[in-house]
């Protein structure tokens, strides 16, 4: 026990975690706003496209997908299903969600519909509030509890958590002290990612909308979203390594962009303007 009172956060970690805190909190915002002001036309409805793509992700990967999450628990001893069924969960639910979005643009901003800047500002929006919880918020909670750790406070804390809850404490502390510049520019790294891909993804979902593709072209963007999620899922349950995920990450990020990029070219509707 008192080897982990005892021990510390390193500033490096704690000051890349600062960063993405920053970044993470300002980058979607601030790439939404130069797209509202230089990149749409016309600007009225931009803006509510953004919201409406946080909105969607709130009620789909929030709330409507929360209940099934806790089935994954009865896989956790075999990885491979446990990463499937979590990576075709979030798909699933996500891009649905992402349709239905769209189509909600088509009859409340219809002017906005067939833009080429509304998947991005959706996409910045959906994928966007997940980059604030999931790294700037996330990160704030890991920032106070490292100053906390490295204050000289933790004992204290220690003495007043019932003894059922410190196995908790004990484990936070272990993965912070554990953390270097190196592991949290990673989870930076994953962040950007992420957000690209969800911009990505966007695009192919309105992509069917406005193209009125039958319903089974929603397979598309499901199986893209479970391909990017399903060496996470490995790694949630301890049969990849950090490092390693965030390499194949790279790697599915690049293809993904590559592919999208070829079907926006491919399926792009003839009324629309270069973005």
């Amino acid at each position: 026990m008192s080897k982990i009172v005892n021990s510390t956060v390193s500033q490096a970690a704690i000051v890349m975690m600062v960063i993405e805190i920053i970044i993470c909190l300002v980058l979607p915002v601030a790439l939404a706003v130069w797209i509202i002001q230089r990149r749409s036309h016309p600007k009225k409805g931009a803006t509510p496209v953004f919201f409406i793509g946080m909105a969607i992700f709130i009620l789909f990967a929030g709330i409507l997908e929360g209940p099934f999450r806790g089935i994954a628990r009865q896989f956790q001893h075999t990885p491979w299903l446990y990463a499937l069924y979590g990576a075709l969960l979030a798909g699933a639910f996500e891009e649905v969600g992402r349709w239905f979005g769209f189509r909600w643009i088509q009859r409340r901003i219809p002017q906005k519909a067939k833009t080429p800047e509304t998947p991005f500002l959706y996409g910045l929006g959906h994928g966007g509030l997940e980059m604030m919880l999931g790294g700037g918020l996330a990160m704030f909670s890991n920032v106070l509890f490292a100053t906390t750790i490295n204050s000289g406070a933790l004992a204290k804390l220690m003495t007043k958590t019932p003894a059922s809850a410190r196995a908790g404490i004990i484990t936070a502390v272990k993965q912070l002290t554990g953390m270097s510049g190196w592991t949290v520019s990673l989870s930076l790294l994953e962040r950007l990612l992420a957000l690209t891909i969800q911009i990505a993804l966007s695009l192919v979902v309105w992509l069917i909308v406005v193209n009125r593709k039958q319903w089974f072209w929603m397979l598309l963007p499901v199986g893209l979203h479970a391909f990017i999620d399903f060496p996470a899922g490995l790694s949630q349950a301890g049969a990849l390594s950090l490092t390693v995920t965030e390499l194949l990450l790279v790697v599915q990020t690049v293809i993904v962009v590559a592919f999208v990029y070829w079907l926006w070219h491919r399926e792009k509707p003839s009324s629309t303007v270069s973005a």
